[in-house]
């Protein structure tokens, strides 16, 4: 009888990829080293950073550091669009649903605690399988940031010691030009259900009358029971 080796090649498939990736990460980083070597060495102070920008280095952002990056993105992109392939009935229904909750419910005196309680169930099947997504999505980002500081280690390797005592001298463990952040939306999934899906930027001119806003808002405004105190129903939720 022939065991089932699937898994362990499928393991072996990716730990290699890892090492050859981690060879030209390496193997990149010193080839960029002498051209980053006076970049380096005149950054300014710590204390002279900005502190409310994305990117604190932007004279180290080298071609190699700016393809892991869109690697990355484009990685988080195609996991959001595969979610929204795969639940477009589930998003359908939450349009369908959320039309009818909201016009029952801003009727005064109307209520529909089974078309709510339909609602509920559909937004957290949502949730979940957005949750799901969402920590995909920051594996791709932890994996980036893992390829960055190979690459950062091997060009820190070759530039050291720096001219004259380069003026920046936090060089170590927690320096990483070019760092990898999940975008901002991923905290915001239920915003993929409005319109196209998002990513939103900016707020949408008609996004406070959208179906949805409307029932998510009648949703998280129910008690949660044994909460006590009229708790809101999305006091105790993550972000949604």
């Amino acid at each position: 009888m022939r065991a089932d080796t699937n898994g362990f090649i499928s393991a072996a498939r990716y730990a290699w990829h890892n090492r050859v990736t981690a060879i030209h990460d390496r193997h990149q980083g010193r080839r960029d080293a002498p051209g980053l070597r006076d970049r380096i060495a005149a950054l300014p102070h710590p204390d002279d950073l900005p502190r409310d920008v994305t990117d604190q280095f932007p004279q180290l952002l080298t071609p190699h550091v700016q393809g892991i990056r869109a690697a990355a993105a484009r990685g988080a992109d195609q996991l959001r669009s595969r979610l929204l392939h795969d639940e477009r009935e589930l998003c359908a229904r939450i349009h369908s649903e959320s039309v009818r909750v909201a016009a029952r419910y801003e009727e005064p005196g109307e209520a529909a605690p089974a078309a709510l309680a339909r609602y509920g169930e559909l937004i957290g099947v949502w949730r979940a399988s957005a949750g799901v997504c969402r920590s995909r999505a920051e594996v791709l980002t932890h994996e980036a940031n893992q390829r960055l500081a190979r690459y950062w280690t091997a060009v820190l390797t070759q530039v050291h010691p720096l001219p004259d005592e380069g003026p920046f001298p936090s060089c170590g463990p927690h320096w990483l030009p070019g760092r990898v952040v999940l975008h901002e939306s991923w905290q915001h999934t239920d915003d993929w259900l409005r319109g196209d899906g998002g990513p939103w930027p900016s707020p949408a001119p008609d996004r406070a009358g959208h179906p949805v806003t409307r029932a998510l808002a009648v949703l998280d405004a129910q008690p949660v029971r044994g909460a006590g105190n009229g708790s809101p129903a999305g006091a105790g939720r993550g972000p949604g």
